[in-house]
């Protein structure tokens, strides 16, 4: 009997260093997944990702305070708390992101995903001198484009 595929808002909940098995079980082998950061062709790549990722993770939870299913389309609102090895002097960083992942193939795994964030806001902003100048362009775009 083949495993139960999990929801999405289970898998991330879920997944950490010492369960990457379930990227076996939430995935089609032909998985493409695309981020701000990178591209993944299938599921070994995926997992290979979320095991460098996690790697490095002390602490990291999942706030999914809105999803929405359509057939075989789910969309995840979300906020990440992250708190890494070597990243960010070791404070927490929050993102905030949107995820498309959609099911299909012979198992009707995920077969697309594709997640949405704020790359200045996940990395830049953590980044001495450089955070500083993204920070001053975020907040001058932000005041020229106030309604009046």
């Amino acid at each position: 009997m083949a495993a139960e595929i999990l929801t999405p808002k289970e898998f991330f909940e879920a997944l950490n260093k010492d369960t990457m098995h379930l990227v076996d079980q939430f995935y089609d082998e032909n998985i493409k997944f695309l981020d701000p950061l990178v591209a993944v062709n299938n599921r070994q790549q995926m997992k290979d990702y979320y095991r460098n990722m996690y790697n490095n993770v002390q602490s990291i939870h999942w706030d999914i305070p809105d999803q929405i299913r359509d057939g075989n389309s789910c969309s995840l609102v979300w906020k990440m708390t992250l708190i890494a090895k070597n990243f960010n002097k070791g404070q927490p960083v929050i993102v905030d992101g949107v995820s498309v992942i959609k099911f299909g193939g012979k198992e009707g795994k995920a077969i697309y995903h594709r997640d949405y964030f704020d790359l200045g806001e996940f990395v830049y902003e953590g980044i001495p001198i450089l955070g500083g100048m993204v920070r001053f362009v975020k907040n001058k775009m932000a005041n020229h484009h106030k309604p009046q």
